[in-house]
């Protein structure tokens, strides 16, 4: 007899890679995103640079919080592939 196939193949190395590699992405967007609103909001309140400096501090933290989610996320699947 020909041993069971598995159904469903095994992609969690695939998943891992994939949310790793967003985190390129994460800190070039989130700062960019966060100084341009700043730049507009420098333009609208005449505080230029201040808000633009806060907008880009800002995106950089929540670049980094995200990161910090992701690795864990990471993390916490491949603990779950090993006790399998």
């Amino acid at each position: 007899m020909n041993p069971p196939r598995n159904p469903k193949p095994d992609d969690s190395g695939l998943r891992s890679a994939s949310l790793l590699l967003a985190i390129p992405t994460l800190l070039l967007v989130s700062p960019l995103v966060g100084f341009f609103l700043g730049r507009f909001a420098d333009q609208h309140f005449g505080t230029a640079p201040w808000l633009s400096f806060v907008g880009l501090v800002l995106g950089f933290i929540a670049a980094g919080r995200e990161i910090y989610f992701i690795i864990r996320r990471v993390q916490a699947e491949e603990e779950g592939d090993k006790r399998r």
